[in-house]
């Protein structure tokens, strides 16, 4: 899954997490967590252990997707 950079840094910032905080809440390790956020993507089982560490849906993280 392609996870939107910005959005993901913008939730963890509005609830004022730091990345450690957040992997921990999504139960993995701050480096596969940081390695997620470099890269984007991930799988969906990932995709839905950090939303649900954020309290978000895990749409709420995708890029947005245009069709033409």
């Amino acid at each position: 899954m392609k996870l939107n950079r910005l959005k993901l840094d913008l939730l963890q910032a509005e609830q004022g997490l730091s990345c450690t905080q957040v992997a921990e809440r999504a139960g993995m390790s701050r480096q596969n967590f940081s390695t997620v956020r470099t890269r984007g993507t991930c799988t969906a089982i990932t995709a839905g252990k950090i939303a649900r560490a954020l309290g978000v849906s895990v749409e709420s993280l995708l890029e947005d997707r245009k069709e033409e």
